[in-house]
């Protein structure tokens, strides 16, 4: 039996189930309000409004999600150490004949930053998963009937992928803005039919199996 073959389309509604609703978590603050003049506690939902609304806009080069793609992020957690992106790549036609448009949802973890000075914070460490799609009917979750039932192993509709990198953003000197600071990462990233070629042939080197994507993100001022 062929351990790398499974039917992906699950997976891959797992990982939506389980990145949207964090996501969409309201931003709840304690308030202490009085009654009968003994202060009591209560969960005030003055930002929970704000939950569904992006944190931030971005562009990105490569990431094997397309030469160039756009999307929408939100920030949350104590310290907004947690994103989640949604992205819409696009892939030059070269030898076929359309352009492709990728589809990706995204999680991000980034554990602490450095202040470096008043406007400017550095996050050494930047990492996490996410999950593209390429739209088109030439591409597929599981092999069509006219394939032997081991001739594909993978999903060419479906990739999966680990990242790892580092971010650097400005925060704009106007409280008054639109836009409250920009950020500008890179990431080095593979994927799962990158880590089984690698582990099939072992003589491919790091560029074989690495990549690296560049991005900016735009943050709105959401306060």
């Amino acid at each position: 039996m062929n351990l790398f073959h499974f039917n992906a389309l699950p997976v891959f509604l797992l990982f939506l189930g389980l990145a949207l609703p964090y996501s969409a978590k309201s931003h709840v603050a304690d308030t202490t309000i009085a009654v009968n003049g003994v202060p009591k506690k209560e969960k005030s939902l003055k930002q929970s409004g704000l939950s569904f609304i992006p944190s931030n806009y971005m562009v990105q080069h490569a990431g094997s999600i397309g030469v160039v793609a756009l999307g929408i992020g939100w920030d949350y957690g104590r310290k907004d150490q947690w994103s989640t992106d949604f992205l819409v790549g696009f892939v030059p036609k070269y030898d076929t004949d359309r352009i492709k448009t990728t589809l990706t949802l995204r999680q991000t973890y980034t554990p602490f930053q450095v202040k470096v000075n008043e406007q400017i914070d550095y996050h050494p460490l930047r990492t996490g998963l996410y999950v593209s799609t390429t739209v088109g009917k030439q591409f597929w979750f599981s092999a069509p009937d006219k394939y032997p039932s081991d001739y594909y192993t993978f999903s060419t509709k479906l990739r999966f992928n680990a990242f790892v990198g580092q971010d650097f953003t400005y925060s704009f000197p106007s409280g008054t803005s639109y836009f409250e600071g920009v950020k500008f990462y890179y990431d080095l990233h593979t994927n799962d039919l990158y880590l089984i070629s690698r582990i099939q042939n072992r003589y491919l080197s790091l560029r074989d199996y690495l990549g690296l994507s560049l991005g900016v993100k735009l943050q709105i001022r959401r306060k």
